[in-house]
């Protein structure tokens, strides 16, 4: 399989080489960082987290080569995540742009299962995450942590979406990390229809993940993609994270996937000395 792709090319030799890269930049939006390590050989998972803490980015991807596929892991400073979208499109344009690994679409095996990604038109990157199935909740189970809500959604097994009345409401939420860790979820999603040149914006808190507010989730796609189709009828969305470095999505929702399209760069390149 390897030689009809050719993927012996791809130069691993060097030892445990990383990465920063910006993920869903555009031309006002700094995206959000996330250091991508290569690894030569597999490390010990209390290694992999001490190495996510030094470099404390909001995630850390730890990718490497088993057979037919690339192994992913991603890292919080704290805690081991099922699923991060950024630090995805942040490994598959290293693969791209920095080894030149060949081959039209890549898979990656991770904790959510098999991920795929492939290099779509206009510079973009594309890579599928698993949809999420909407429910919806009582408001009370964010215990005013938002404010006024006008809809919420359990969506999937670690995340909430939350409906905010418009943009000026969603960036003008200050929220306490502490109030929110209380909600018994990992991931808290505020969105509203509308943004700057965009159908959605959101804002996304994580306290229980060690991370406050997140830049640019690339995961929250899951559940906003279905949530917009439910509420417009189109499979494809454009989103702006209201983040202090903002960001710039585009999901497109399929039968059991969301396609998450955006745009990538390398910020630097560097080689882990232990």
């Amino acid at each position: 399989m390897w030689q009809s792709l050719k993927v012996e090319s791809v130069d691993v030799t060097f030892g445990h080489r990383l990465w920063w890269v910006d993920a869903f930049i555009g031309d006002n939006e700094r995206g959000n960082p996330a250091v991508v390590v290569l690894l030569e050989h597999p490390l010990a998972d209390d290694e992999l987290q001490r190495i996510a803490f030094e470099l404390g980015v909001s995630e850390t991807a730890f990718v490497r080569r088993v057979g037919d596929q690339w192994s992913l892991r991603w890292f919080t400073p704290t805690v081991e995540v099922e699923l991060c979208g950024h630090a995805t499109l942040a490994t598959l344009h290293v693969l791209l742009n920095e080894l030149n690994a060949p081959g039209g679409e890549f898979y990656f095996a991770t904790r959510a299962g098999v991920l795929s990604g492939r290099r779509l038109g206009k510079g973009l990157l594309g890579v599928d995450l698993p949809r999420a199935y909407l429910e919806p909740l009582n408001p009370s189970v964010l215990n005013d942590t938002l404010g006024v809500v006008h809809e919420i959604y359990q969506a999937g097994p670690s995340s909430v979406l939350a409906i905010v009345e418009d943009y000026d409401t969603l960036c003008g939420l200050s929220v306490d990390p502490m109030s929110l860790f209380l909600v018994p979820s990992s991931i808290v999603i505020a969105a509203c229809h509308g943004g700057p040149d965009v159908d959605v914006s959101i804002r996304v808190f994580a306290p229980r993940l060690g991370l406050a507010e997140d830049p640019v989730t690339g995961s929250a796609m899951c559940a906003v993609a279905p949530w917009w189709v439910e509420k417009v009828g189109s499979p494809t969305v454009t989103v702006r994270q209201a983040s202090t470095r903002g960001g710039v999505m585009y999901a497109r929702l399929f039968e059991k996937n969301v396609e998450v399209a955006g745009l990538a760069r390398t910020f630097f390149s560097g080689e882990i000395r232990q």
